[in-house]
């Protein structure tokens, strides 16, 4: 995977790069490639991998789709949105309206439309061309209302057995109750040098702190259900080294074996403990870190 570069001009204080890291520890913790999640949203992959690398801003419709397509909250992942594009808004000094994008067919084609990722268009479209576009978007309406039908037929021929196949399952109806998360795996002391990942704790993780070792993101992230941190690096090289510590004096690190992200085992925070995580250069290279942070507040 190629190395990416972040957006200039963000700060760790940036809300569109906050947005960003809850994109992608999201998609992390679902363990899902971008086709897969293209195809439980009806984007485009292409599209989220600008989305979530920071390449574009997403539009809000896509965000929802990815809390719902995911079981997340959709309240905290739209909080998030709002707040970026608010400072979007007041950056710009423009009342223009954005579009959303349309979903796409979930077959890994190219976006449909121009706009499609919620760009803001650079002059008022002719009349030619608002009917080329109304003509487009009845084509991917059907084509997504066929790829509907065909996920239902799939489902019911199938039992709901679709043998890794990216079409959902149907949700459990009322009566049978609704399905309960996945439940963590350890708490605390136990939770020490084990994967966020493996061990469901990456489900409510959030982040703590942020900050940067030139290009690289370094982020302290944490969950509340495990009372556990591990550090995050992304835009990072070969050979960085991230890791995560506690004021007990534990310590873990895992480098970038290969793409440009990698997240660190896990330390337990609790009490009035601290945690940080940070980021090593390759070869040696400098050493950054977060802010020490303490258990959040529950209220």
């Amino acid at each position: 995977m190629a190395s990416e570069h972040p957006p200039q001009g963000l700060s760790p204080d940036d809300p569109a790069e906050a947005l960003r890291a809850e994109l992608l520890a999201v998609k992390q913790a679902s363990g899902l490639s971008y086709a897969r999640l293209g195809a439980r949203t009806h984007y485009a992959k292409s599209s989220w991998e600008r989305w979530i690398n920071g390449k574009q801003f997403p539009p809000r419709a896509a965000v929802e789709s990815l809390a719902e397509a995911l079981e997340q909250d959709p309240e905290r992942l739209l909080a998030l949105w709002e707040r970026a594009d608010g400072a979007r808004t007041d950056e710009t000094g423009t009342d223009g309206v954005r579009t959303d994008g349309v979903p796409v067919p979930a077959d890994g084609s190219e976006d449909a439309r121009s706009g499609e990722d919620g760009t803001e268009a650079d002059a008022p479209a002719s009349p030619r061309q608002r009917s080329a576009g109304r003509r487009r978007l009845l084509l991917v309406g059907a084509l997504c209302l066929l790829g509907a039908a065909v996920s239902v037929a799939a489902v019911l021929v199938t039992d709901g057995d679709s043998h890794g196949a990216p079409a959902a399952s149907p949700k459990p109806s009322a009566a049978a109750g609704s399905a309960e998360p996945p439940t963590p795996k350890c708490k605390a002391e136990g939770c020490s040098g084990k994967s966020p990942v493996t061990t469901n704790c990456a489900l409510d993780g959030q982040t703590l702190a942020l900050t940067r070792n030139k290009n690289m993101v370094i982020e302290l992230r944490y969950s509340k259900a495990c009372a556990a941190a591990w550090g995050r690096i992304t835009y990072a090289s070969k050979s960085a080294i991230v890791d995560a510590d506690n004021s007990a004096g534990v310590s873990f690190a895992t480098p970038v074996h290969w793409g440009n992200d990698v997240y660190s085992p896990m330390v337990s925070v609790t009490g009035r403990m601290t945690a940080w995580a940070c980021g090593t250069l390759p070869k040696g290279g400098a050493r950054e870190c977060t802010r020490h942070m303490p258990v959040p507040s529950s209220h």
